[in-house]
């Protein structure tokens, strides 16, 4: 992929800096990206060859205090909706599309509210519900207790965080331990992921991307998503069409949590897949999900190349 493509940036009202790249067919159907925990734009470079092949044109987005883009103080989830309508224009952007990734989801649906007239369809791959109305109880003792220190401490996480991921993020020796670190709480599924040499090379760059800047915007993420209502609830949204993506074997988002959700959503529809994990189906099904999403677009007779 051409590196001008991922690494671009905008200038903000405010001042700030919002970073993106591109991937898949520049002349596609427009799909805003929404990385992951830990993450960055960069997830779309593991989409390049099946949304070019698609007509897709795929731009993932930085979240503040992640890879390109300035770090915002005391921002919330529905915020960031302003910066993907900002985004949009400057690139003359009229409808789009989204597709959102674990603890992208949040930032997704907040899109959908606040932005629906200018959107056709949103996607959720692994999505992260909210804790507060699914219930944490098919969550990991684990997981449970790091949503605990989120609400009690919060002070707590920025060491936490440099830690077990920052300190390794930089030194190419240290990648194998950045890695394990991230993917610890996995399935196996997503575990294998890395014995690949290319495919650990890729999710290297990628999170560590995420911790370009240092661990501030990560800590954020994670406090705004487990530590605070997200300012909204799946009940307030009524756009459609919403479909979920979902693997049975995901550990750190239980499908028993997705179901819930997917009920709170009005008119979405979930699919699940029996043998994955939380990040082996995005790599073993994205042909899948595009196929999926070429039916409901040819189901609501929408096209965004049309509206651009």
């Amino acid at each position: 992929m051409q590196t001008d493509r991922l690494n671009q940036t905008i200038s903000l009202q405010d001042g700030r800096v919002l970073g993106f790249a591109e991937a898949g067919d520049p002349e596609g159907d427009v799909f805003f990206h929404f990385h992951g925990l830990y993450s960055s734009r960069l997830e779309v470079k593991i989409m390049h060859d099946v949304m070019q092949k698609a007509g897709i044109r795929v731009i993932g987005i930085d979240r503040p205090g992640m890879g390109l883009s300035t770090y915002q103080k005391e921002r919330t989830i529905l915020d960031f909706a302003a910066d993907v309508e900002a985004l949009a224009d400057a690139l003359g952007i009229v409808r789009f599309s989204l597709l959102a990734v674990s603890a992208g989801a949040p930032y997704a649906l907040a899109s959908s509210l606040r932005l629906r007239d200018r959107i056709n369809f949103c996607g959720l791959v692994s999505a992260l519900p909210p804790v507060e109305e699914v219930g944490e109880n098919y969550m990991l003792p684990e997981s449970r207790f790091f949503i605990k220190v989120a609400r009690l401490a919060p002070w707590f996480l920025k060491p936490m965080f440099w830690f077990l991921h920052g300190r390794f993020s930089k030194r190419q020796k240290d990648r194998e331990k950045f890695l394990s670190h991230i993917l610890f709480y996995l399935d196996d599924a997503d575990k294998r992921l890395i014995e690949g040499e290319n495919t650990r090379r890729f999710l290297a760059e990628i999170f560590s991307e995420g911790y370009r800047q240092g661990v501030s915007g990560a800590v954020e993420d994670a406090i705004l998503l487990f530590a605070k209502p997200w300012g909204f609830r799946l009940r307030d949204i009524t756009f459609a069409p919403i479909r979920l993506w979902h693997g049975e074997r995901d550990r750190g988002v239980p499908i028993e949590m997705i179901k819930e959700m997917t009920y709170l959503l009005e008119g979405a529809v979930l699919k699940t897949y029996w043998n994955e994990g939380h990040l082996s189906i995005i790599f073993n099904h994205l042909d899948d999900m595009v196929e999926d999403i070429r039916k409901i677009r040819e189901e609501n007779t929408y096209s965004l190349q049309q509206n651009k």
